[in-house]
């Protein structure tokens, strides 16, 4: 860790430059003039570039990447061009509502289990929900941070909103549709995807500790993809070490979780991904190790 440098950990450059990039690709045609059939593609792409954004504000709201407050600061409204959350919500809502209580479904925020019927949602639901509630819960959770007397995240949140809300305007005012197509509607929806992607991770398990309530990916293009998010336990049991130690602390740990926690592969089908879960509750089948992934 480097305490002296602009970034605490130098492979953080990687992350950050994606964020650029991405918030390059979504400026460039109010700069560019481009042919209408070539913003098809253009859209896709710059949909494409976002949806690896949430993996770094993630890891960015549970571990600052810069070392200057202001940069910081300076990042996060980066990350919210691309993902349409302010940083403020994941710290308050992720961090606080979820890390704390993962373990406690009715203080969850982010439970998939509907209280009422003490059943799973489905993932359509859970993503629609997720959406609508997470400013509510996040302010809630704000204001008992503050009446505590922690960290005043609330002010960061109600300001994260005002910069966001000035930017979107901002950009409808100088060209609405453009403003549209490359902000409004690929924030919107990787907003919606960062619920839809979150639901399988503590699907199926038995959640009794915290070796059991979260299910390990391994996969090495998995977690080159979303920056370790693979390794969810390791992340449960130490939130705020560094994404890219995360593997190793996998390892010191691998003897604590239940096989049925750990899968080999990704599958983007939750019920897949439920299904390998059960078989291996069920049949206890030995497995190969797969070979840790380090950056």
């Amino acid at each position: 860790m480097n305490k002296d440098g602009l970034l605490k950990y130098n492979i953080d450059v990687q992350p950050v430059a994606m964020v650029l990039v991405t918030v390059g690709l979504s400026l460039l045609p109010f700069f560019v003039a481009m042919p209408v059939w070539f913003l098809v593609p253009y859209f896709v792409l710059v949909i494409f570039a976002k949806s690896f954004i949430p993996f770094a504000q993630h890891n960015h709201a549970h571990l600052a990447i810069f070392n200057s407050k202001a940069l910081n600061h300076v990042f996060d409204v980066f990350l919210t061009q691309c993902t349409g959350y302010p940083t403020a919500l994941w710290e308050l809502h992720h961090t606080r509502g979820h890390h704390r209580n993962f373990l406690t479904p009715e203080l969850d925020v982010a439970r998939i289990i509907d209280l009422k019927t003490g059943q799973v949602m489905s993932r359509w639901r859970y993503a629609l929900n997720g959406n609508m509630t997470i400013h509510r819960d996040s302010i809630q959770i704000g204001k008992e941070e503050g009446r505590q007397g922690r960290k005043p995240l609330l002010a960061k949140l109600y300001g994260e909103i005002a910069v966001q809300t000035a930017i979107t305007l901002a950009l409808l005012a100088w060209h609405p549709w453009l403003a549209l197509t490359f902000f409004v509607i690929p924030n919107t929806f990787n907003s919606f995807m960062i619920w839809w992607e979150s639901y399988p991770h503590h699907l199926g398990v038995p959640t009794t500790s915290l070796y059991d309530a979260s299910v390990t990916i391994e996969s090495r293009s998995y977690n080159l993809q979303t920056l370790n998010l693979g390794h969810h336990t390791a992340h449960h049991e130490k939130p705020t070490l560094h994404w890219s130690l995360l593997p190793a602390r996998t390892e010191a740990i691998r003897s604590r979780i239940p096989e049925m926690c750990v899968h080999e592969e990704y599958s983007r089908s939750s019920k897949v991904q439920l299904a390998e879960t059960r078989r291996k509750s069920e049949q206890r089948l030995p497995r190969e190790k797969a070979a840790p992934y380090t950056l």
